[in-house]
């Protein structure tokens, strides 16, 4: 059997739709999209503020991780999630 080891983009994609039940693959995703709010592209997941708190509670589960609720910029987008998490646990 075959290791894939997963990038934390990639993990942070499979737990959104997992734990959002989104009718997406992980894979249509983009790292930059915005999770809270939709752009002029029509790109983004345009979650809300409970949604929020399930997201912090997932990373807390994936990663131990859980980001300042004070600084929601965190929340921007995959890739801003990764970042934080990859500078608090030296990935």
């Amino acid at each position: 059997m075959e290791n894939v080891q997963l990038s934390i983009e990639n993990q942070i994609k499979h737990m959104i739709v997992t734990k959002f039940g989104l009718d997406i693959s992980p894979e249509e995703i983009n790292d930059d999209d915005p999770l809270f709010d939709v752009n002029e592209q029509g790109e983004g997941l345009d979650l809300d503020s409970v949604d929020a708190l399930e997201l912090a509670v997932g990373l807390k589960e994936l990663f131990g991780v859980k980001p300042q609720s004070s600084d929601m910029s965190v929340f921007k987008s995959v890739r801003s999630i990764a970042n934080i998490i990859r500078s608090t646990i030296g990935d």
